[in-house]
């Protein structure tokens, strides 16, 4: 087994690449200054591109062709334009593979890494985990394997510290970096390490904590020594005589920040070119009270993401043996003195801030199996076409493990020896058989390489295909990779003239996942009418509504594409795979056509409007004023003082979204679009929304009652509509617990749909609702003369016991009865139930 070996943090302020090297990890440094990381900058100089610490100086000389912090706009449409390149506009990918490029020239060693594990934010999602991928092919590399910064760094933790005395609890890992923020509940059991849960924020860390110094502290002492109260809006957007004087305030709070964890106040100096073209010395003093004062609220923030973790896996502050800190920006005293303040939970600071991630990182590649085919070689003249199969635990706390083998076109005479990579154990020569096995000695604490070796009857080496075999002692393995949202589809709320979600795929399931799901036409597509079949993946919060999603793909199936029509109630059968990568992949299977679509999902790009996102909280604070009103009709106080709390929030987030300029050099349209969408969550959590779940519930409450009476009482009722009752019963509890709208709403659906299959082919039943429907009065239906029609029709096809054509007509008068509890209403929607 040929393993990939290097890892790689891709950093939003610093990037490193390090090699598992059989016992340790070997962090690379750069041949030029000798440091371990490499500034995550990057500049053009005439013809020349500088990565690194070089390309950082020249910020203060020429901030309009340096670029950094491109991390964060992963998984946008944006770009930046340099300026010296006739406006050359280059994307966060095509950056970050230069970063990437740059970083190989680190790897001194005559192993040029072709596979590598680049980490990514806990958080990040399926656009922003490809365009991760694609800056790695863009550098060159032919293989890409992803893994989670908060599990990098707890492989690096938990293998560097081990545990002597405790081997099972749990631990958070709290990781501020330069850009994001996550937050990781770790498990560990034995020499298993699982990670339970995680939170974060794509746009939180400290850049955040630079920008908020220059706006809320250097510009205002800027102002009140120059006079230009413009400053405080220009000096962010692009193209104002500013531009360049924010990128220098930018770099000079970043020092300033570094200076404050260990000094009271720091001084910044700089020049300041006023309108006139007239430069001014500036010296600005800065007090540690004053940063600490800023980044206040965003420390608080991150500390809410701690305890929605706690709250959601039922754990207290008591449960957890320590916080973990990693991330650049962990190292600021103010952090790490509110976390321990606040939470009361010992905080440890063994692990190297700097480093953690890529030494976790490499010791998941020195587990990684190369997973790219390697070029053929053409075979020496004493190779043999046998081959062995191996077979070994990778993980041990016995010093000593067993490794079986099994020799595949097997010839007599020849013989084998094991070594182990450092010299220390080496079997000697023995004798080959078509299976062999032998116990061999391992190195504590360490992950241990052993090759079989294969010599003829003169002691010749015989050269065959073998795979090196890798077992870790004392080491702690990973059990897998968490999915950091759900993975749902978008299906028609028929009952509600609207759509919502379907899960498939829940949050924190294990990487890599596959699934086959069987859904239902909704309605009916004739071929070449110009209806379409939307299969929508998306993720986030299954039991939210779609429009609070991100989407990853969609197939859209043209009505013109179909070799024939579409029937409502037909089958449509969809296989979703995701890879430990996140690649996913979707296949489509059309029963009634018997056509198959396929795609792979792959986007890089995610493109936030600004104009849609002040329609969207528009759309909310009218929703929320709607909910207000019912709740006041209702003199339900507390409830409309939590509504008026929500509405105040929306009009922020609208103010804030109309204050956004199109040329703003910052990231705030991204932190309100992620704010819009909690904001849109609550909506469907709290308010007149848990009056309508009441409402729900009491109709389920009816059916179920009818259910179990036909499953007890009516003979004729298909088997396989009873097991459906007795495993809807089962999964009622989880179901109507929830306080959430669509959970409820989704429960619902599915016992409605049961209970029209089952009146639709029970015969009983079915005669029993014809004759209900036909007794009702004229008013009852749209349509009173084709109800009559139906209805005469049925009573023949009853004469003549004919229920298929009874079952017809009497979906006939159900869909032309006003108000039907077992109507289906007619939406646009995806096509699917």
């Amino acid at each position: 087994m040929q393993t990939i070996n290097f890892g790689i943090d891709l950093g939003t302020t610093n990037s490193l690449i390090a090699r598992f090297a059989g016992s340790n990890v070997e962090v690379f440094k750069n041949p030029i200054g000798f440091k371990e990381t490499l500034p995550s900058c990057v500049a053009f100089r005439n013809e020349r591109v500088i990565v690194g610490d070089k390309a950082r100086e020249w910020l203060l000389k020429d901030p309009l062709n340096v670029f950094s912090a491109f991390k964060r706009k992963m998984g946008t449409d944006e770009s930046y334009f340099v300026a010296s390149k006739d406006n050359l506009s280059v994307s966060p990918i095509e950056l970050s593979a230069m970063v990437l490029k740059e970083l190989k020239n680190f790897v001194y060693s005559s192993e040029v890494p072709q596979s590598v594990v680049i980490t990514i934010p806990a958080s990040f999602d399926t656009v922003q985990s490809n365009a991760t991928k694609q800056a790695g092919y863009e550098a060159g590399f032919a293989e890409v394997v992803l893994l989670q910064e908060p599990i990098a760094a707890s492989l690096a933790f938990f293998n560097k510290h081990l545990l002597s005395d405790k081997q099972q609890g749990k631990w958070l890992v709290y990781d501020l970096g330069g850009g994001t923020f996550d937050v990781a509940l770790i498990g560990i059991d034995g020499s298993e390490m699982k990670v339970l849960d995680h939170q974060g924020d794509n746009f939180l860390g400290g850049v955040d904590f630079d920008h908020d110094l220059v706006m809320q502290v250097i510009v205002p002492k800027l102002i009140q020594k120059t006079g230009n109260s413009a400053l405080a809006e220009q000096i962010k957007l692009r193209n104002s005589i500013y531009e360049k004087l924010y990128y220098v305030l930018l770099l000079k709070a970043e020092e300033a920040k570094k200076e404050l964890s260990s000094r009271p106040t720091t001084e910044i100096e700089f020049v300041y070119t006023d309108p006139n073209g007239q430069d001014q010395d500036i010296y600005l003093e800065i007090s540690q009270a004053e940063f600490n004062a800023i980044i206040k609220d965003r420390i608080n923030a991150t500390l809410l993401m701690l305890e929605v973790i706690l709250d959601r896996n039922a754990l207290t502050n008591k449960d957890i043996e320590e916080i973990i800190l990693i991330g650049g920006s962990t190292y600021i005293p103010f952090v790490r003195e509110t976390i321990a303040q606040q939470t009361q939970i010992k905080v440890n600071t063994q692990a190297d801030p700097s480093t953690a991630v890529v030494v976790g990182a490499a010791y998941f590649a020195g587990n990684k199996p190369i997973s790219i085919k390697k070029e053929e070689k053409e075979s020496p003249e004493n190779a043999n076409s046998l081959s062995i199969k191996t077979g070994y635990n990778t993980t041990t706390k016995d010093l000593e493990e067993y490794i079986s083998a099994q020799v595949n076109n097997y010839s007599a005479g020849l013989f084998y020896r094991i070594v182990r990579a450092d010299g220390g154990f080496d079997t000697g020569l023995k004798a080959l058989s078509p299976t062999f096995g032998e116990f061999v000695m391992l190195l504590p604490n360490k992950i241990n390489s052993f090759q079989i070796k294969i010599f003829d009857a003169q002691n010749n080496p015989v050269f065959i295909e073998t795979d090196s075999i890798n077992i870790s002692h004392g080491l702690f393995s990973l059990y897998g990779q968490p999915l950091p949202e759900d993975i749902c589809i978008e299906i028609d709320d028929l009952n509600n003239n609207s759509t919502r979600c379907d899960v498939i795929f829940a949050r924190n399931s294990i990487l890599p996942l596959t699934k086959t799901i069987y859904k239902e036409m909704s309605k009916t597509i004739r071929k070449g009418s110009g209806d379409s079949l939307i299969i929508n993946l998306m993720e986030g919060d299954a039991k939210q509504h779609p429009s609070t999603n991100k989407v990853i793909g969609v197939i859209e199936i043209k009505a013109e594409n179909l070799t024939s029509d579409l029937v409502r109630g037909s089958d449509i059968e969809i296989k979703i795979d995701i890879s430990e990568s996140r690649d996913v992949s979707v296949s489509t299977h059309l029963g009634m056509t018997d056509q198959q679509f396929e795609e792979v999902f792959s986007p890089t790009k995610r493109y936030v409007s600004i104009a849609k996102l002040q329609d969207e909280i528009t759309e909310l604070r009218g929703q929320l004023s709607l909910d207000l009103d019912k709740a006041l009709q209702t003199e339900d106080y507390d409830m409309a003082a939590g509504i008026q709390e929500n509405i105040d929030k929306a009009r922020e987030l609208y103010d804030k979204s109309k204050a956004l300029n199109i040329n703003a050099l910052t990231d705030e349209k991204y932190q309100l679009d992620e704010a819009k969408r909690r904001l849109a969550r609550q909506l469907y959590t709290t308010g007149p929304v848990n009056n309508r779940v009441i409402r729900i519930k009491e109709k389920y409450y009816s059916w179920i009652e009818n259910l179990t009476y036909w499953l007890d009482e009516m003979q004729d009722i298909p088997q396989k509509y009873q097991d459906q009752i007795k495993d809807l019963k089962e999964s009622e509890t989880e179901a109507m617990r929830s306080n959430s709208y669509f959970a409820v709403e989704g429960h619902f659906q599915k016992t409605m749909k049961l209970v029209n299959k089952i009146i639709y082919y029970t015969p009983t039943l079915l005669v029993g609702y014809f004759h209900i429907y036909s007794s009702q009065p004229p008013e009852s239906f749209d349509n009173y003369t084709k109800a009559k029609q139906d209805i005469e029709r049925g009573e023949k096809a009853l004469e003549r016991q004919n229920y298929e054509e009874l079952r017809s007509i009497l979906m006939s008068l159900v869909g032309n009865t006003k108000n039907a509890e077992m109507i289906e209403t007619k939406i646009k929607g995806t096509g699917l139930s």
